[in-house]
């Protein structure tokens, strides 16, 4: 039977559904979602064809870009979710494409020059992502948490795996501040207060002009807007601690800057490690304030140069 008003045309879902989205096939529960397809469109302002007025438009490529957030949960079993460590193994490692698979991102995949801005859109699979920097934070007032940021195209015109929950387990129990841990070759750093790594990925996003075939010419036109070649220039990895300044705890271990080989900056964040073995340290700043006194400190990690990528990352897991 047909429900009088707005109740004919809903289209009802659980927010197990609207906040899910599915990383290489498995489902993650997100706080938020902004992926989205962009492209650069403008007009020129040159004076041509009719006078001063804007006649002529300019549409750049097309790309995949936005971010997610969520706190890292783990099961009953206390085991990572699977999309996360796909995620952290892809950060650190950027060599092969991500997939992701949405409920709501609408995009129009042909010749936006070619196709009304309205024709033909989408639910389609971003089926070539790159993580261009990711976050982990945490402090004594907040739960773990992880923020990407992704570039991208789509490569196939593939439809979208709607994100419906496998099994019943989907929702975990979020890593707070009590599952983590910090210490390092010189301090078992216990005032911390709070930390965050990032890694951060240089993304090169390539567009080549392509030549028009015709159909005259027997040949199918190969003409796109979409981002060609996807690649990464530079892989970084940083972070930042604060600290109590305590007299007797770790007075004289406070970091005042440099390049410290064998180091081991080392932190735990239930069965996540990030290990930092060269740590590149900025001399730590100190605000003088009437509250607590605390330290702020950053750094790089280095990588030995005989050391390849592939023999292990920044992330291990238990």
């Amino acid at each position: 039977m047909a429900y009088p008003g707005i109740l004919t045309r809903g289209e009802f879902a659980t927010g197990l559904i609207t906040r899910g989205i599915k990383i290489n096939g498995n489902y993650l529960l997100v706080d938020s979602c902004n992926i989205n397809q962009s492209q650069q469109i403008d007009t020129s302002e040159k004076f041509l064809q009719g006078g001063p007025g804007s006649s002529v438009s300019d549409i750049g490529a097309k790309k995949i870009t936005g971010d997610i957030s969520f706190p890292i949960r783990v099961d009953d079993n206390g085991d990572l979710e699977t999309p996360v460590i796909d995620l952290l193994n892809h950060a650190q490692s950027p060599i092969s494409a991500l997939t992701m698979d949405t409920n709501h991102v609408l995009v129009h995949r042909d010749l936006t020059a070619e196709d009304g801005g309205t024709d033909n859109n989408q639910l389609l699979k971003l089926n070539t992502l790159i993580i261009s920097s990711l976050t982990i934070d945490c402090s004594k007032d907040s739960n773990l948490q992880c923020k990407v940021n992704f570039e991208g195209m789509i490569d196939e015109e593939e439809a979208s795996d709607y994100s419906v929950p496998d099994s019943t387990k989907v929702i975990g129990r979020a890593l707070s501040w009590g599952d983590c841990d910090m210490s390092r070759e010189e301090s078992s750093m216990r005032t911390v207060t709070s930390f965050s790594v990032t890694v951060t990925n240089t993304v090169e996003a390539h567009s080549f002009l392509i030549p028009y075939q015709t159909p005259a010419s027997g040949i199918a036109s190969t003409r796109s807007d979409q981002i060609q070649l996807l690649g990464f220039s530079a892989v970084k990895w940083t972070g930042t601690v604060s600290e109590l300044v305590r007299s007797g705890a770790d007075l004289n271990t406070f970091i005042h800057g440099g390049w410290m080989v064998d180091e081991n900056l080392i932190i735990n964040m239930g069965p996540i490690t990030a290990t930092f073995p060269i740590p590149l340290f900025n001399i730590a700043t100190l605000p003088l304030t009437s509250s607590i006194l605390t330290r702020t400190t950053n750094w790089t990690s280095l990588i030995r140069p005989r050391r390849p990528l592939t023999t292990g990352g920044l992330f291990t897991f238990a």
